[in-house]
């Protein structure tokens, strides 16, 4: 018999408390290392963010907890195009993978701003992140590279619709 799937849930985390800061920080350098090897690069610019970097960062974040414990985390800001927010970041633990922690973080987000533009940018060669992303509705709009590496980058949006200023506002926790 097969053990009942983990239940995820989804609720905004407090980023600027260092004790979040780090919990989330436990959760990207472990993810950001699978990505680095899922690219075969050494140098990976998102794995040099520290816990104080992060509590520092401007914008709103999610967590996905199973039984109590943080296991992913997407950070929420606005973008440098005018009328869409950015999923700056949305990391899972690689032992949580595949348990639909990313898939609930950026539900939770679309549902809370339903016509919000969302817009998130990842690697071209990381077809898990890709396939998620795209599974939402996320089209591909632009290309380009980061890192002395020249890691090829793909820029995904959501757009359901236009955005207001108002609806942005709408993601507030």
């Amino acid at each position: 018999m097969r053990p009942a799937p983990a239940t995820v849930s989804v609720e905004w985390i407090d980023h600027h408390d260092p004790a979040v800061a780090r919990a989330m920080h436990a959760v990207l350098v472990p993810a950001y290392a699978q990505e680095a090897a899922l690219l075969q690069v050494e140098h990976f610019p998102p794995m040099e963010r520290s816990a104080a970097e992060i509590q520092a960062q401007a914008g709103l974040s999610l967590g996905a907890f199973i039984a109590h414990q943080l296991v992913g985390a997407m950070s929420l800001e606005p973008d440098d195009e005018p009328g869409q927010m950015l999923v700056s970041s949305l990391v899972v633990h690689p032992a949580s993978q595949r348990l639909d922690a990313g898939l609930a973080l950026l539900s939770e987000a679309i549902a809370r701003a339903p016509e919000a533009v969302f817009a998130v940018a990842t690697a071209a060669l990381n077809e898990p992140a890709l396939r998620l992303y795209r599974s939402l509705g996320f089209v591909e709009y632009r290309r380009g590279s980061i890192g002395p590496e020249e890691i090829a980058l793909v820029k995904l949006r959501r757009n359901p619709g236009p955005v207001h200023r108002h609806q942005v506002s709408q993601l507030s926790p």
